[in-house]
């Protein structure tokens, strides 16, 4: 998880309960004379899920202002890459009816604000997270449905590579992943809402996977941190300005490994939630938080325990970051702490 999580920078809520659809959708897909129809949602005793129907490692989060939730898209569940796509108000997690892509797990979603969309990228199923089938489709979700797009360029089939939104320069920035024979990429592709290109930077992080990226609104520029190449795992931070790669002088505090980043509007910093682990080195976890300038740890007794492939988003209507998986777990972060969020005993 991106947890990659910026978009994981990206995360009055529609109360879905009792609602029995999504507030209506009045724009159209691009490319379609009709209106997209509001998705029902599966029929069930509340409209709502227990954890254990939810999908655990390797799904993808974004918050999606259309329909003021956090998306949750593929993961796996019982031994398997899920085609589900789930929508959380901060009452409960409601899957959503709706025709869906291939199944998936370690895919890469950001929310495209320019266009109005989720843009989804590759990942990796049937059989769950893993090499047996990588995909290098772009999907885009407009709040109702997905739909496939068909670019004239694509980047190779991967997974758990760095996503994120440049608001900037309008475009989604995709950064290293994992393809064929467990390689780890290093190229830097943008996506404009119709096409992907390769740039062409004149530095570059070294390729990497399990890293993720942010957008951090306050300063203009996409944050890389950490990740992992055949067995290495980084604590370098990088940022990119549209066309080059610079790496920070300021290391992170010993949080080391796989990382989920998101913007937090409120306190205006970047927040990773780490994974460690190395062979000589117990498991832990850290949370951290950038400011332009310099990592200040923040891990506390509250932190959720060690967990690899969490996504992250944050959510402006509630000013929270969202943290999710790989156990199915929903756990939010008000800039100071994390609080791990229980469905209502009466829902």
């Amino acid at each position: 998880m991106g947890f990659a999580l910026g978009a994981l920078a990206v995360i009055a809520l529609v109360a879905l309960a009792g609602s029995g659809s999504l507030r209506p959708q009045t724009r159209s897909v691009a490319g379609s004379e009709n209106p997209s129809p509001s998705p029902s949602l599966i029929p069930s005793p509340q409209a709502k899920a227990s954890p254990s129907e939810m999908p655990a490692t390797g799904g993808a989060t974004a918050y999606d202002p259309e329909n003021h939730g956090v998306i949750l898209f593929g993961g796996t569940i019982g031994g398997g890459s899920s085609d589900e796509t789930w929508l959380w108000d901060r009452k409960a997690w409601t899957r959503l009816d709706v025709p869906a892509p291939p199944a998936r797990s370690a895919e890469m979603i950001t929310y495209d604000s320019v266009r109005h969309q989720l843009v989804m990228f590759g990942g990796s199923g049937p059989a769950g997270a893993g090499q047996a089938l990588l995909f290098q489709d772009t999907w885009t979700w407009d709040g109702t449905r997905w739909q496939e797009e068909h670019p004239a360029h694509r980047p190779n089939p991967r997974m758990r590579a760095a996503i994120a939104f440049d608001q900037r320069r309008g475009v989604v920035v995709m950064f290293g992943g994992e393809g064929e024979g467990t390689t780890s990429y290093n190229a830097t592709w943008t996506w404009d809402g119709s096409d992907w290109t390769l740039e062409n930077p004149a530095t570059s992080p070294p390729g990497r996977h399990f890293a993720t990226m942010a957008y951090d609104a306050a300063r203009g520029d996409t944050v890389l941190f950490g990740g992992s190449m055949a067995g290495a795992r980084f604590n370098d931070t990088w940022t990119w300005d549209g066309s080059n790669w610079s790496e920070a002088t300021a290391s992170a505090p010993q949080a080391r490994g796989w990382s989920t980043l998101a913007y937090d509007a409120a306190t205006r910093e970047v927040v990773a939630y780490v994974y460690f682990a190395l062979d000589n080195n117990p498991v832990a976890e850290y949370t951290i938080t950038w400011d332009g300038t310099r990592w200040t740890d923040r891990t506390s007794s509250s932190d959720p325990s060690p967990r690899a492939e969490t996504r992250m988003a944050y959510d402006p209507d509630t000013q929270q970051v969202v943290l999710y998986g790989p156990q199915p777990e929903t756990w939010t972060w008000d800039g100071q702490n994390w609080s791990l969020w229980a469905m209502p005993a009466a829902a």
